[in-house]
């Protein structure tokens, strides 16, 4: 038994060292990259696709969960979140970061926490545009202990019924909030398609913990 505890302890022990390695890694590396920014950033394309961080979401039109690769590379918004002193959550921001932006040219508003950085909520607003010139706004926020929340929302010219019934067959209608607006359940990731127009705003939602 007490070689079993002690097997237990070494393993998470290593895990940790690995861990913090990686991190080290990618902090060094980062400071080393491009200039700082302040504010607003604007993102190249990138030449990965990966995938959510949570293992399911799709761009409307194309329900067909992504892949993330293992290591994907380090984007844009990480470097301005370490040179701003965001350290502890650098990991996720690149993450989802990364997610949000593949394959797209993008530019981002960044919320400078005012004091003790590595201590606060840090956020970040997108503009997306995808290779057919639609636009997709994304937001994102991520804590110290490496939680994260994000949201896109984008305006689609269908109505939400046909939605329902085409790009989202596969969800399940959860319920409608109050009158108008559907909530799909995608797994991790919620999908809300609110009526506007003749068309709908199609926002999604997932909670990364």
């Amino acid at each position: 038994m007490d070689k079993a505890t002690d097997g237990i302890h070494s393993l998470r022990k290593f895990r940790f060292i690995i861990f913090g390695v990686l991190t080290f890694i990618i902090v060094c590396t980062i400071l080393f990259l491009s200039p700082g920014t302040s504010g607003v950033i604007n993102l190249s394309a990138t030449s990965s696709q990966p995938q959510e961080p949570n293992r399911r979401s799709a761009p409307v039109g194309n329900p067909a969960p992504a892949q993330m690769p293992a290591n994907p590379s380090v984007n844009a918004v990480t470097q301005a979140a370490v040179k701003l002193g965001v350290l502890s959550c650098v990991s996720r921001i690149n993450q989802v970061a990364t997610f949000l932006t593949a394959n797209n040219k993008s530019g981002v508003y960044i919320f400078p926490p005012k004091s003790e950085p590595d201590q606060h909520v840090f956020s970040a607003s997108f503009e997306i545009l995808r290779p057919d010139n639609s636009t997709l706004y994304a937001t994102a926020s991520f804590l110290p202990n490496l939680d994260a929340v994000y949201d896109t929302v984008e305006y689609v010219n269908v109505k939400c019924e046909e939605l329902e019934k085409t790009v989202f067959k596969d969800l399940k209608r959860i319920t409608v909030l109050k009158k108008n607006i559907v909530l799909l359940d995608g797994g991790n990731v919620k999908v809300f398609l609110m009526p506007a127009g003749s068309g709908t705003v199609v926002i999604k939602k997932e909670v990364v913990q």
